[in-house]
């Protein structure tokens, strides 16, 4: 799952201008979680609104995320069970999403039946990937065949499409900065905005981290978990580099060659989270990088600084 959310639905004013057939529902956030429920709402016959706080969609964590589609050795099993799910959904847009396979480097965990891997020795590491530097190579690696990525941006665009052909309606620039409650009642009933306040039989949150802002003074705590993530390196879009996704052991290095099909202006190339010494990524010979971060890069078979 990409950013953290929640969904908050409440009966609403008995004076709400929808009818029963038709539930009026408003959707707080145009991320991944927001514009997938939007989609699937107004395919079902609802009325929906979509507020986003920014002037376009996918700006808070679905924009920043890795957007890696795995269940790899995830707890308890009902939530690697919910991945398995959500990756044969994904499977189902195949312009959205690609299925390469990630390789963990010096993974030594045992695999599971459930979940194809199998386990690459450090000559095997290097005949399937040959950019990957020799020290990057040198503890060999864990092939999870299953795994792929997503395309966060073109795949948010594509739903709220969907959602708007079905009648949904998406508000950008519309920061909500409070839930509006019935009178003596936690019932929430709509969204307080910037000049106007909107009624709905239906809230549903998919903020993110903006999420415990707005039920905190509802006396409702929403406990998120922030994972923090640094994009080191980005480059105009090249030619894949790797064929597979590839993770060092401990998730702190991801190096993803991937071009969005389309909107191209992500990057091909991402480093995420910290530079790890012992799995750096370097990117040579192959295009111009265009923003960079502080910090040290290395790890591809070649060694020329880009500029």
């Amino acid at each position: 799952m990409l950013g953290g959310t929640m969904n908050a639905a409440t009966q609403a004013n008995p004076q709400s201008i929808s009818r029963k057939d038709q539930p009026s529902v408003l959707v707080v956030g145009a991320g991944l979680i927001g514009s997938s429920i939007a989609m699937h709402l107004a395919k079902k016959g609802c009325l929906v609104t979509v507020l986003e706080a920014s002037a376009q969609p996918a700006a808070g964590a679905s924009g920043k995320s890795w957007a890696w589609l795995n269940a790899n050795h995830k707890q308890p099993a009902h939530y690697r069970d919910l991945n398995l799910h959500s990756m044969k959904l994904w499977g189902q847009y195949p312009d959205l999403a690609a299925f390469p396979g990630s390789l963990i480097l010096n993974d030594d965990r045992t695999g599971d039946n459930a979940y194809p891997s199998s386990p690459l020795t450090p000559e095997q590491l290097k005949e399937e990937e040959p950019e990957l530097s020799d020290a990057a190579c040198q503890g060999g690696a864990r092939l999870y065949e299953p795994e792929g990525y997503a395309y966060p941006e073109s795949a948010v665009r594509f739903f709220l499409q969907q959602a708007e052909q079905n009648g949904a309606s998406v508000l950008y620039e519309h920061p909500v900065q409070s839930l509006e409650t019935r009178k003596f009642s936690p019932h929430i009933t709509g969204v307080v905005t910037p000049g106007t306040t909107l009624h709905a039989d239906v809230v549903v949150l998919a903020a993110a981290l903006g999420i415990p802002e707005l039920t905190k003074p509802l006396g409702l705590s929403v406990p998120l978990t922030a994972k923090p993530r640094t994009v080191t390196v980005i480059t105009k879009p090249l030619k894949p580099i790797l064929k597979h996704i590839v993770v060092n052991g401990t998730h702190q290095l991801l190096f993803l060659s991937f071009a969005d099909p389309v909107d191209i202006r992500h990057c091909m190339f991402s480093v995420c989270k910290r530079s790890n010494p012992l799995c750096e990524v370097m990117l040579s010979q192959h295009g111009r990088i265009s923003q960079r971060s502080s910090g040290p890069l290395a790890g591809l078979q070649t060694n020329q600084a880009l500029s």
